[in-house]
Order: structure tokens, then C-alpha cells, then sequence
């Protein structure tokens, strides 16, 4: 794949080396940069060029480049204007901090919710360069969609799943099934299964942060099957996601701290994780109060040891405050669709006009 790089130039030139040394490993992993010339110790700023031609120069080589590594160890105006304009126009961006560097990293660059951001060291930049272009490969050569199917507990995701399964197989389009937590048949799944039959402590007791970690392994350790689903070209459909930690963990945090806990949980499955992002999210809105009702029809399950709920459903309380914040997830993500499974006046749905608002969304977004 080609890269463009991107670096600190006018006035300061004295991390040259590192830059040079971040472009041979690059291309020791088989990539080849679209600028050498900011690589260049004889090159000069603005290569002659006006302005006008520079600006333009710039631009077309990101837009000739698959994606950007730029160094962000010392500010640049310049390279944070490409930055934004490689996000802007599509490409994925690396962001390289030198570890040994005396000043921090800039706060603009560790909070911007789009930059994958990575700490390096001299002895590690292969490392540190190989694992995030195999993520940035593998989302190139992405065909497939991930479709979550998502909600508060007894709120038809099972059936719902069920129903667009038979749907995609029945016109003909490639698909695989995934349901988180996988209780049964994962490590960190079985943990999660512990964690919710009470083993580690009530809601109150046990730290967000901690219990966040069972949920996000268990998804970690599915990353490159759901991974190889997509670049086969399959319509992947999970039932939850990392949406469901960032609803039912969050709800668990004091509300002045849950936007740092978000972006915490963000950037941990999604950046440092690696993740493949979700391209819609179907969010199954059922009142609390109904499906409490359906969580007693359910037969009890071995997670909780025959328990009729889990922690997690037998707090009213809680999960109002899960379905609330579901629904500010909402509003603040596109990619999110509220599929009401109720009507005007409060009554359940049945479940082929459910499943029938599913395929409406899915077509909105170009899924199916």
C-alpha cells in the first residue's frame, strides 16, 4: 500500500533521522511512501514552489496515497491541516509520538476521535508500524458490512437476529452470525457469565473499568474471525457489540465522568483493540417495564446457575438508566437506527413488524 508521510519540516529538521528510519521499516513491511522528498536532507521548504502549488502538490499525493503516518512529536500547523484532510477525504491516519520526546503529546492529537494514535521508541517502530498496517490493510480490503443488532435485555435481539439471518439467506446474500458474550464458548466470555451471576460483586461494588475488560476480550479474541468474514464479503450481524459496554458500563459511572469513560472504552476496542467498526446499529427500543415481562418468559440459563436473571436484569432501576442512555447514544451516532418495537399507544409490536422496520433500515443504509 502506499502512505503518505507526514513531519514536522520548516526551522527544525533534528528528528530527520527518526523520520527516515519510520519510512525504511515502512517499506521493509512492503509499503512505499507517495513524498519522499519530506524524507530528503538536501530538500528545501516549498521545494521553490508557490504557496498555491504546494498546498496543491500536497493534497494530490494524499489523494493518490491508501493512507497517512504522520509524525506528531513536534507541532506542526502543516501536517495538522493534512491530517484533517486525509481524515476528511476518507484515509486512515496513524499518529506517531516519539516516547523519548521531552514534551507531551498534544492534547488536540491524543483526543481526536478519528486518529489512531501510537507511541514509538527506536527499537520498536516495525512493531509498532506492522500492527497497525495489517489493521489498516484488512479495513482496505473490507467487503462485507457489520450489522449490529442491539438493546436492553429482553428486548427481541434473539429473535430479531433470527429473522434477518433467514432474510439474508433467502435473497441470496453472504452472511455469518456472531452473539456477544459468547458464554459458553470463550475464556472471557465464561468470565463475563461469572461476572453477571454476581460471583464478583453487585453492580455497586465491582469497578466499570474491570468488568468492561471480560466484555472486551471476549470480543478481542473474535477480532480476526469477524475480520476475515469481511473481507470475504460477508454481511456480518452481531448480536451486541462494543455498544452494548458503552450503555450498560457507562450506566455504572457517575454521570460527570461517562463521557471520559466512553472515550475510554472507545479507544480501547476500537484503536488499541483494533476492532472493525460497525456500519449500522440497530437499537431495538422496548420499555422497560414490557421487557421486564419478557426476561420471566425466558428459561433460566447456566451463566447464572439456574438463576431466572442475571444482575444485570433484575435492576429496574438500572436498566432505565441503560435505556436512556442507549437513546442519547442514539441521537449522537448516524449509524445508529431506533427500531420502535412498540406503538403509539405503548403495545408491543408483533414480530414481523418488527423485523419488517429491521429491513426498512437496513435498505436506508444501503446494506441490503
Amino acid at each position: 500500500m502506499k502512505a503518505y508521510f507526514g513531519a514536522s519540516f520548516q526551522f527544525d529538521r533534528s528528528l530527520l533521522p527518526l523520520y527516515q528510519e519510520v519510512v525504511a521499516n515502512l517499506e521493509k513491511l512492503g509499503h512505499s511512501i507517495v513524498n519522499p522528498h519530506v524524507i530528503d536532507p538536501d530538500t528545501e521548504l516549498g521545494d521553490g514552489l508557490s504557496a498555491k502549488s504546494l498546498y496543491k502538490r500536497e493534497t494530490i499525493l494524499i489523494d493518490q496515497a491508501d493512507f497517512m503516518i504522520a509524525e506528531v512529536t513536534k507541532p506542526s500547523w502543516g501536517t495538522a491541516f493534512l491530517i484533517e484532510y486525509a481524515l476528511n477525504h476518507g484515509k486512515q491516519v496513524l499518529a506517531l509520538y516519539y516516547k523519548e520526546a521531552a514534551m507531551p503529546l498534544p492534547m488536540m492529537i491524543e483526543g481526536h476521535p478519528e486518529l489512531y494514535v501510537a507511541h514509538y521508541s527506536k527499537g520498536n517502530i516495525k512493531t509498532v508500524l506492522k500492527k497497525n498496517m495489517d489493521y489498516f490493510v484488512s479495513m482496505a480490503k473490507r467487503k462485507g458490512k457489520l450489522v449490529v443488532i442491539d438493546g436492553t435485555d429482553g428486548s427481541g435481539k434473539g429473535t430479531q437476529t433470527e429473522l434477518l439471518l433467514k432474510y439474508l439467506d433467502s435473497n441470496n446474500i453472504r452472511n455469518k452470525y456472531i452473539d456477544f458474550p459468547r458464554y459458553y464458548t470463550s475464556f472471557h466470555g465464561q468470565m463475563v457469565g461469572r461476572y453477571l451471576s454476581g460471583e464478583f460483586g453487585s453492580l455497586e461494588s465491582s469497578s466499570p473499568y474491570l468488568t468492561s475488560l471480560f466484555y472486551a476480550m471476549d470480543r478481542l479474541t473474535a477480532r480476526d474471525e469477524i475480520v476475515d468474514w469481511l473481507e470475504e464479503g460477508n454481511t456480518v450481524v452481531a448480536n451486541r457489540y462494543t455498544t452494548s459496554s458503552m450503555a450498560f458500563q457507562t450506566a455504572r459511572v457517575d454521570k460527570e465522568k461517562r463521557e471520559e469513560f466512553i472515550k475510554w472504552l472507545y479507544d480501547m476496542e476500537y484503536k488499541e483493540h483494533k476492532l472493525p467498526k460497525e456500519d449500522l446499529v440497530l437499537f431495538l427500543y422496548v420499555p422497560v417495564e414490557i421487557s421486564q415481562k419478557l426476561i420471566d418468559q425466558k428459561a433460566s440459563r447456566d451463566y447464572v446457575a439456574g438463576k431466572k436473571k442475571d444482575i444485570n436484569e433484575a435492576n429496574v432501576a438500572y436498566q432505565k438508566e441503560v435505556l436512556s442512555l442507549y437513546l442519547e447514544l442514539a441521537k449522537k451516532n448516524k449509524h445508529w437506527e431506533v427500531i420502535k418495537c412498540v406503538d403509539s399507544k405503548g403495545k408491543l409490536l408483533s414480530i414481523e413488524k418488527v423485523h419488517d422496520k429491521v429491513i426498512e433500515a437496513l435498505k436506508k443504509h444501503e446494506i441490503v
